[in-house]
């Protein structure tokens, strides 16, 4: 027979342990009610967005599901803008844009804010999305996605399919993929190589998803299907590579850019200091500074200062993001420019020159080199003159300066030097 005493010391530790189970159970229960309430904040994601709008009663800008923002008036989410609305949306934004003090979320919200109104643009609406992607090169990321967004959900325009295939030298990760999705529902498709070229290279950088994507807009660009079932995605990227070089072999390759050996500075390690720098900390005489130790100065203008040989810099703040000028001085012969060749002269007594070609006399043509030495060379003289797919623009010139003359020397690029007209910027009424 079992003892009393065991028989109770059994009915207790029942107890305890029942008790125990119902402790853990209630504890995961308001956990999970905890995590509900935070929205996503539990698995390590940003909070919700909800933003009121100004001017606007009962307005908000709201994450109603993870990515999906809309503006809710009164708790409905608006179908379309109005003359009454679109002018208060464009002051909020303006307003986040233009803020000194942002807080951590000001760059989610002014995302969630340009696709919030674009899902439901009129025309004033998109004029305006044009203009921000036209006058800030740093913002067409953004601009892209929602553009996208309108694409998606409304009427696919050619002024809108321009705008995405344009910033597909700009778009990473989700929004690439979003801009990617865009350009397959329209039914223009490209066939300049250089754009085909940039898909490969998105693709390349894309996980799988992003990869079949952006394989799915090669083959409506092109009419070919590469792909084969069961074939891995990285495969399928390879294989468009392939097909590029066959069909296209006088472009560049469709190859992302490797780092030499000998280079001081990496890319990345480049590109993410420039980001973390504030504005507060531009140095413009640093800047200018490394502009001529560099030997930028030598081909390029800036400003008053510089050469007219290259390509004129003084706008290049208009044109493009600061991480595609750094890209392109660290890898100058990942693109080339149309508008400024590379040509090798062959002469009569075998002699071969290679740059740039730039007005010189009637009897003569002047070539820039890669030292940026200006070569007269005869037109009698010249046997045969050969495009090169290779910039005339050296490699290694950022080996030239230190880190901190690197920053500066892009974000002063990224300025307007004195005397340049600062057309086309948006300010506050």
């Amino acid at each position: 027979m079992i003892p009393l005493r065991f028989k109770k010391f059994k009915r207790k530790w029942a107890f305890l342990m029942g008790s125990l189970k119902k402790m853990v159970l209630i504890r995961s229960l308001v956990l999970g009610l905890v995590c509900m309430a935070a929205g996503s904040l539990c698995l390590g994601k940003s909070p919700a967005i909800s933003m009121k709008i100004d001017r606007l009663e009962d307005t908000m800008l709201q994450e109603v599901a993870e990515g999906d923002f809309r503006i809710m008036v009164a708790g409905e989410p608006l179908d379309r803008l109005t003359g009454a609305e679109f002018p208060a949306l464009r002051e909020q934004e303006l307003k986040l844009q233009n803020q000194k003090q942002k807080d951590p979320e000001s760059d989610r919200k002014l995302n969630a804010l340009l696709i919030a109104m674009a899902r439901i643009a009129d025309e004033p609406t998109l004029i305006y999305l044009h203009e921000l992607f036209e006058s800030y090169p740093e913002r067409r990321n953004d601009v892209a996605e929602a553009i996208s967004w309108y694409a998606a959900e409304n009427q696919r325009r050619d002024a809108d399919w321009r705008i995405l295939v344009r910033s597909l030298n700009v778009v990473e990760g989700d929004q690439a993929k979003a801009v990617m999705r865009a350009l397959v529902r329209f039914r223009r498709r490209s066939n300049k190589a250089q754009w085909i070229r940039q898909v490969i290279l998105i693709g390349l950088e894309q996980d799988p998803e992003g990869q079949q994507i952006a394989a799915r807009l090669l083959t409506h660009w092109t009419g070919q299907d590469l792909h084969s079932e069961g074939e891995s995605a990285n495969r399928i990227m390879q294989q468009w590579q392939e097909w590029f070089a066959a069909k296209y072999p006088e472009e560049l390759p469709a190859v992302l850019p490797v780092e030499p050996a000998d280079s001081r500075w990496k890319y990345q390690d480049l590109l993410a200091e420039l980001q973390q720098q504030k504005k507060s900390t531009l140095d413009l005489k640093l800047g200018a500074q490394a502009f001529e130790k560099a030997t930028c100065i030598k081909c390029h203008r800036f400003g008053k200062k510089g050469e007219e040989i290259g390509p004129d810099l003084t706008y290049v703040s208009r044109r493009f993001q600061q991480k595609e000028v750094l890209l392109s001085t660290l890898f100058p012969s990942h693109f080339v420019s149309e508008e400024y060749p590379t040509y090798t002269i062959v002469t009569a007594d075998g002699k071969t020159f290679t740059g740039m070609m730039g007005a010189a006399g009637p009897d003569e043509i002047m070539l820039l080199t890669a030292e940026g030495k200006k070569q007269m060379i005869k037109k009698q003289e010249v046997e045969e003159i050969v495009p090169v797919k290779k910039s005339a623009m050296p490699d290694g010139l950022l080996n030239l300066l230190s880190k901190a003359e690197v920053i500066q020397l892009i974000r002063y690029l990224g300025t307007l030097p004195e005397g340049a007209s600062d057309k086309y910027r948006h300010k506050l009424p």
